[in-house]
């Protein structure tokens, strides 16, 4: 998928291109498979972009530049969409953010986000554009303010927060992005409080200690019995022992293994049970792990044996052991209590207030905010008026991509088609209250018995706003005065997460070059609204419903593909014959 968003700095320049061609040995003609040079400028001169096209499609090196002439971002595409090694940095030239995307164009592997400054700001791992595994986020002033797993995005297992310097605030697990079980909290002056979140049938949370300790061995959670989720254990130190992602008790998505002095053993990914990537470490020498099941683990007699007894396994026989650690039964009772020290319920301090506390983390965010991409690709800029058109007059695009919504990962799968929706038909909306990147809220009972109401869900937002999303709205946009005229108030939905709510209303304001659009935007944070439409899908399958006067749904149309939309016109004669 190519990115497709235009950064606020590259919407301020006038385009000025030139294009060198590479003449082929022998021939005079040029083929549109050639590659050829491709230059952007600022309107002072200074270069914007640089890069090759194959055809109409970015391939090979790119720079993208700040109006100043200071690099932006330095990486490679191929067929419009990043690939492999990419760079970002702040106008001052020092690194923003830099890691790895696959050859869909999804962030991969390890990722580092820095601040201004070239302090870390944080780090972790990425699969399908989803954080999954390890993360851990700094403060200002250096310090970890939180740290723990992801599993396709959402936070799983053990989670632990601090406060500036260090102070720990919160620790407590998550399951598929939920608090459950007890966390332990505390106050900024150090009294705690241990708050029970409850959890769900069958689902149980396992905490257990090294014996006649109170330092962890392991924590992750049991569904039915059966390892699930992110899982993490520690040496008897108090070090990373293994951090996993479990399903059905099989080791699943990214693994890290490390040895009592901290030192990385194995790193890589689990897909189904088996290693489909990795890296170890064996006799001192890294290599690539063995694909493939893990091999029995080494013979022991005492369970949880430290790194002496098993020195002579190989990595993969180590992880081995390491993951039977993390699905052994648990027993009747798998859930030891945290323990209190007598300074955390001293009379003198007072208790913290857990929903402040958490409504105060909630707050804050969880991951990193979606990152802006740098620029609408070469071939989009050029298509734009036309695809504008298109979705305006009524032709229908192909679905050219091939590519059909999928789940989400993570999250919830769509509930039936695409096409006409019968079931969200002739009955009212699953929901009332909408929320508006403006700060303003709006509820749809208000229109009741005023006007009609047409809700367009877009695609949503991962750090890009979809071409097609910009076209169909820039169409909307068009057509706003004959729907005024037919009495339609337009109400455009982005599904996203909720830390990026600021940079999407940036973005999206962005895209129309001299601010918002001319309609109300509304942002629905962590799929709730579309979840409810069950619409869901990487992020959602782009949605066109119309209400009546009465608040009843009359039409609601669900796109097969990013491409597949109604036309304004056919709109407006659908609304004109109600």
């Amino acid at each position: 998928m190519a990115k497709c968003h235009q950064s606020k700095l590259m919407k301020k320049s006038t385009l000025l291109l030139f294009a060198v061609p590479f003449v082929l040995l022998g021939s005079c003609k040029f083929l549109a498979s050639q590659l050829i040079d491709f230059r952007e400028f600022w309107p002072n001169g200074l270069p914007k972009t640089k890069g090759k096209l194959l055809g109409e499609m970015q391939s090979g090196e790119w720079t993208l530049s700040y109006e100043s002439g200071q690099p932006l971002a330095k990486g490679t595409y191929a067929n419009d969409r990043q690939v492999g090694a990419w760079v970002f940095y702040y106008e001052n030239g020092t690194e923003k953010r830099s890691g790895f995307y696959d050859d869909k164009g999804l962030r991969t592997g390890e990722w580092i986000y820095t601040y201004e400054d070239s302090t870390p700001q944080s780090k972790g791992s990425y699969f399908g554009d989803f954080e999954d595994g390890l993360w851990t986020f700094y403060g200002n002033d250096g310090s970890v303010v939180r740290e723990g797993q992801f599993d396709a995005g959402k936070q799983s297992g053990l989670w632990r927060f601090y406060y500036a310097g260090g102070k720990p605030r919160a620790e407590g697990v998550y399951y598929r992005g939920s608090r459950i079980g007890p966390w332990q909290l505390w106050s900024e002056n150090g009294a705690s409080r241990i708050q029970d979140f409850q959890s769900k049938a069958g689902v149980q949370v396992v905490r257990q200690v090294w014996p006649g300790t109170t330092k962890l061995q392991r924590v992750g959670v049991l569904v039915n019995g059966k390892a699930t989720g992110r899982w993490t254990s520690w040496h008897a130190n108090g070090k990373l022992r293994l951090s996993c992602g479990m399903a059905d008790s099989s080791p699943n998505g990214v693994f890290e293994a490390r040895d009592e002095d901290g030192g990385v053993l194995a790193k890589g990914r689990f897909d189904g049970g088996v290693v489909v990537s990795g890296l170890c470490v064996a006799n001192g020498t890294s290599r690539a792990m063995a694909a493939g099941a893990l091999p029995p683990p080494p013979v022991r007699v005492d369970p949880w044996p430290n790194m002496v007894t098993i020195a002579a396994a190989s990595p993969e026989s180590q992880v081995s052991l390491f993951v039977n650690e993390h699905k052994m039964n648990a027993g009747v009772t798998p859930y030891v209590a945290a323990v209190l020290l007598e300074s955390e319920v001293a009379p003198s301090k007072p208790a913290p207030r857990p929903k402040a506390i958490v409504a105060a983390l909630d707050d804050e965010g969880m991951r990193e905010p979606a990152a802006a991409q740098p620029q609408l690709s070469v071939k989009d800029k050029k298509n734009l008026s036309k695809m504008v058109e298109q979705y305006s007059v009524g032709k229908k695009r192909s679905n050219s991509t091939g590519e059909i919504y999928a789940p989400t990962p993570g999250g919830p799968r769509p509930k039936t088609g695409t096409g006409r929706r019968k079931n969200l038909e002739n009955k009212p909306m699953p929901f009332d209250i909408m929320k508006g990147v403006d700060g303003n809220d709006v509820n749809l009972k208000d229109y009741q018995g005023k006007q009609r109401v047409m809700i367009v869900v877009l695609r949503g937002f991962l750090g890009e706003v979809c071409m097609y999303c910009v076209a169909q709205t820039k169409a909307l946009a068009k057509a706003r005065a004959k729907l005024q005229a037919a009495n339609v108030e337009v109400l455009v939905i982005y599904p996203g997460a909720r830390e990026n709510e600021e940079s999407f209303r940036l973005l999206y304001e962005e895209e129309f070059g001299e601010g918002p659009p001319p309609y109300r935007v509304f942002y629905d944070q962590d799929l709730e609204l579309v979840t409810k439409l069950g619409i869901e899908g990487d992020l959602a399958s782009p949605t066109t419903i119309i209400i009546d006067q009465t608040g009843i749904v009359q039409y609601a149309y669900v796109g097969e593909h990013r491409a597949d939309r109604p036309a304004t016109n056919t709109l407006i004669k659908l609304i004109e014959g109600m």
